[in-house]
């Protein structure tokens, strides 16, 4: 097993040790550099870590905040993960960040990638700390196994930051095929990274991770890229 999985008894205490990791480097990155970046995942995994680091009394005037990737919906779609770290997360304390959308007005992701990648890249150079989440499949961010545009996302050409995402030929997508996500750049570069996974179904996901290949499951890409500046937390 991989030294950096931190195996805890409850999601309470992986929630509340990932708030804790987090909070400690965005404020580390903001002594040192007056500002920092957070960019974070969405689904149902983190909602708890939000609601513990929003309360926390960084210096969030200083943090900007992004998504790691996003559905093509409305920002207020209960699947938006805009509306879930606008809701959980930018409260309180944490009300006073700066938040970067990943949706557009454009029709497709494929058309915001241009502008959103001009938005994005000036806080990812190096991205202070991001967060991570795992499906059962495999996929981290939007990098689904087998889905169009995955190429691009996990070995993207000339420095891409953002790509696009078309995961109607896979069986997670559902009918939110549409996607727009952060490519291994900026995410392999980070200074920090946290994997929040929970559940048993997804611990055996990760223990094929961990050795096989990173086409059949792409978080690997983020863990190796990542290496020591990564902790793994599960919880069942």
């Amino acid at each position: 097993m991989d030294s950096r999985l931190i195996v805890l008894d409850d999601r309470e205490a992986a929630s509340a040790l990932a708030a804790e990791l987090a909070a400690l480097q965005l404020s580390r990155t903001i002594a040192r550099d007056g500002q920092a970046s957070f960019m974070v995942s969405g689904g149902s995994s983190p909602g708890r870590m939000f609601s513990l680091l929003a309360e926390e009394h960084l210096e969030w005037e200083k943090v900007t905040v992004g998504l790691v990737d996003e559905r093509w919906v409305a920002a207020d779609h209960p699947e938006s993960n805009e509306k879930a770290v606008r809701e959980k997360l930018l409260k309180g304390p944490a009300s006073a960040a700066h938040f970067l959308p990943m949706k557009t007005a454009d029709a497709e992701p494929a058309s915001a990638v241009a502008s959103r990648a001009a938005a994005y890249a000036p806080h990812l150079s190096p991205l202070s700390c991001i967060l991570l989440g795992m499906g059962p499949d495999g996929h981290t961010a939007s990098w689904f196994p087998g889905s169009m545009g995955l190429e691009q996302a996990m070995y993207p050409k000339d420095g891409a930051v953002i790509a696009a995402i078309d995961a109607s030929n896979t069986p997670v997508a559902g009918e939110f095929r549409h996607r727009m996500t952060l490519t291994a750049d900026p995410v392999c570069n980070a200074e920090a990274g946290i994997l929040l996974v929970f559940g048993e179904d997804k611990r055996a996901a990760l223990e094929h991770a961990l050795n096989g290949d990173e086409q059949l499951y792409p978080v690997r890409r983020a863990i190796e890229g990542l290496g020591r500046r990564l902790s793994i937390i599960w919880a069942p």
